[in-house]
């Protein structure tokens, strides 16, 4: 693995161009499948997750050089690129899809020069990061749509309101936002708007039922007699999703204890970890959590190798039998995980 590291990492810290970045992307793609082994997931999980941030960080310093140098807008006085979905959990496949936003701060009567800007910057990094190889997020979680690239009074603005709903439409929003992680530009920005939305969520215990309710959904696909229920119908017959099988499932279900706990960590590592230190969570329990998201990323990374639409979809009967039978004992540990969490929401509501 250490030549898989250097080779790619030295060539994208000097990258000066999108083909620059493409091209690590791709020998990311090319070297790390003789490196894949089960016994030794933990320690490419992190690589990987370190070659990632090197490229993502070369991005927006390029993207951040290109919009100065057209002088559009004002630069705003303390800014942050963050991440969110995989990336901002620290837990990435080779190609992964974009998920990130920006964060600003700047007097009030430079705001609207200062939205100028970050907007011009956030479409030059999204395309750069799509020709790179990270595919556009399919729900629009990028700093192009508005949602994602605010002011720190817009943002703080919008989560009251988000908090205040409560609707299904806003659960999903809090909870792709419990992800944020600093990235590029003034830390303090993401880090302190992240443990803003951990207390503001731990404070108001009907929404933090309704939160722990959602981690329910959806079901684990693996029935009572421990049959694995496949897409029936459609171009996936036989397959499994590898993210809905039971990996967001357990994500979610970490968030959301790290939120009831006030643990507002950032990425699934961390909010497992905390939790089992705190006694929050059963160490035998947490023991099967790492094993079943090791699973999860050793079947994810062996089996999703392209930058496509329907990469997460495999099928059941490719896996080879020892894969099924892990995949199975992985299913059986999130559906656990979901139950302790039901108890949870259920002492919420007494």
């Amino acid at each position: 693995m250490e030549l898989l590291f250097a080779k790619v990492m030295d060539h994208l810290k000097k990258a000066e161009s999108v083909i620059d970045l493409r091209f690590g992307h791709d020998e990311l793609a090319h070297e790390w499948r003789r490196h894949l082994a089960l016994e030794r997931i933990g320690q490419l999980a992190e690589e990987m997750a370190c070659v990632h941030e090197v490229m993502l960080h070369r991005v927006f310093f390029l993207a951040e050089r290109e919009a100065v140098n057209m002088s559009v807008g004002r630069r705003p006085s303390a800014w942050c690129w963050y991440v969110m979905g995989s990336i901002g959990r620290r837990e990435p496949t080779v190609w992964t899809d974009q998920d990130h936003g920006i964060l600003f701060d700047c007097a009030k009567g430079e705001e609207a020069a200062c939205y100028e800007f970050v907007r011009h910057m956030a479409a030059i990094g999204t395309k750069m990061l799509y020709e790179a190889g990270y595919p556009y997020c399919s729900g629009y979680v990028m700093p192009t749509n508005k949602r994602w690239a605010q002011s720190l009074t817009d943002w703080e603005r919008q989560l009251s309101s988000y908090v205040d709903g409560g609707w299904p439409s806003d659960v999903r929003f809090l909870f792709i936002a419990m992800d944020m992680r600093s990235f590029y530009g003034d830390a303090k920005l993401a880090e302190a708007a992240r443990r803003a939305l951990f207390a503001a969520i731990a404070d108001r215990p009907p929404l933090l039922a309704r939160m722990g309710e959602h981690v329910s959904f959806p079901p684990v696909p693996l029935g009572w007699f421990g049959n694995v229920q496949t897409e029936r119908w459609g171009p996936h017959s036989g397959a499994i999703h590898m993210k809905q099988s039971g990996y967001v499932q357990i994500t979610n279900a970490l968030k959301w204890l790290a939120c009831l706990m006030r643990v507002p960590a950032a990425t699934t590592a961390e909010r497992r970890r905390a939790l089992a230190e705190a006694g929050r969570l059963p160490a035998a329990l947490a023991a099967d959590i790492a094993k079943a998201l090791d699973v999860y990323y050793y079947v994810r990374l062996k089996y999703g190798t392209e930058a496509e639409d329907g990469r997460e979809y495999i099928l059941w009967r490719a896996l080879e039998r020892e894969e099924q039978k892990q995949l199975k004992q992985a299913m059986r540990t999130a559906k656990r995980l979901q139950r302790f969490v039901a108890r949870r929401v259920a002492s919420i509501h007494e």
